[in-house]
């Protein structure tokens, strides 16, 4: 069964009267208990019949949709939002959209798209059949709109929203929200934006992490032999962690070879490419929770993990000790492994 989180359903709800929300919620069949956690999910057909209904309600100016994705903040989606908020411009959050996006909504397929002097962010799905499928597209391209907002400043806007599906309602909600012209019938839904507000920096939280992370690399540089391959994999390899795992080909190609040779030369030295993965994320996590104050949640993401039982999991291997014990015990130094 395809699902969504109940936040979208919670935040949709405040947005009506008392009384326009209890009869929505009774003709669906939610539960409020339900909508207090976002890691609740609710069926996407569930969803679409609360956005039906509460449409109805608000008809002929619907508009409920757009102050809902208004009131959307980066901190309401965990790891999906730090993303967002930590990436040095919003193309580098674009990296991992896709990835921490499912958390959220399981039945959409985003991708960022470079045609010319535009970017793309676009939604690939079949044309929704009802209203309130219509209106949940519109919703979600505007919540990422209030994200980047959140995370890029309030003047950023896009230069045009479009949508595969006609209009439900009046189109000036949807013009006041985005700040831009807004069409349907179009091939894709999709966010274009300038080329220059993609790649412009992020205005919060980001240059700290990447110049810790950047310092840390080099200080293993500095205390280990500079000319062993496998040093220089592990140093790449954390580099990277907040934007995800590299590749082996990616990183290869940064030190000037192919694959295959990289992997024969890690062979001789009895590693393999996922062992000093497993390496470089031991260090910047013994580092990150040892001796930053950084949330264990952003640990998790600025280690490649994207759930934070996993990296719990995968620490308690590490150091014998789950990441919060290992923090209560002080500062350290954290010790390499050769």
């Amino acid at each position: 069964m395809v699902e969504v989180s109940s936040l979208f359903a919670r935040k949709a709800i405040a947005q009506a009267e008392q009384a326009v929300a209890n009869r929505a919620l009774a003709r669906v069949g939610i539960a409020r208990e339900v909508l207090v956690d976002p890691a609740n999910h609710i069926p996407v057909q569930q969803h679409h019949l609360l956005f039906e209904t509460l449409a109805r309600e608000e008809r002929p100016q619907i508009s409920f949709h757009m102050r809902t994705s208004a009131s959307m903040r980066c901190e309401e989606f965990g790891p999906l939002g730090l993303t967002i908020k930590s990436a040095p411009t919003l193309r580098r959050s674009f990296e991992r959209l896709d990835r921490y996006a499912r958390l959220y909504n399981h039945y959409s397929v985003f991708a960022l798209a470079d045609k010319g002097s535009e970017c793309w962010w676009m939604n690939r799905k079949p044309v929704p059949e009802n209203d309130g499928a219509k209106l949940s597209n519109e919703a979600a391209l505007g919540t990422f709109v209030s994200l980047w907002r959140d995370a890029n400043g309030d003047e950023f806007n896009p230069k045009r929203v479009q949508f595969t599906h006609l209009p439900v309602g009046d189109v000036r909600p949807l013009e006041e929200h985005f700040k831009c012209p807004v069409t349907h019938g179009a091939e894709v839904d999709a966010i274009i934006m300038h080329q220059q507000d993609v790649d412009r920096p992020n205005r919060v939280g980001d240059q700290h992490i990447w110049k810790f992370l950047r310092e840390h690399m080099e200080e293993i540089l500095r205390t280990t032999e500079p000319d062993r391959i496998d040093r220089e994999v592990v140093i790449q390899i954390a580099n990277s962690l907040s934007d995800g795992v590299p590749r082996l080909e990616d990183v290869a190609c940064h030190l000037g070879m192919g694959s295959r040779t990289l992997q024969r030369r890690l062979s001789d030295l009895g590693h393999s490419y996922q062992s000093l993965v497993d390496e470089a994320r031991r260090e910047v996590a013994l580092k990150l929770v040892g001796e930053t104050s950084h949330s264990l949640v952003e640990v998790a993401f600025l280690t490649g993990f994207s759930e934070q039982s996993s990296f719990t999991r995968a620490f308690k291997r590490w150091s014998g000790k789950t990441p919060r014990t290992y923090r209560g015990e002080g500062p350290r130094v954290a010790v390499v492994q050769y």
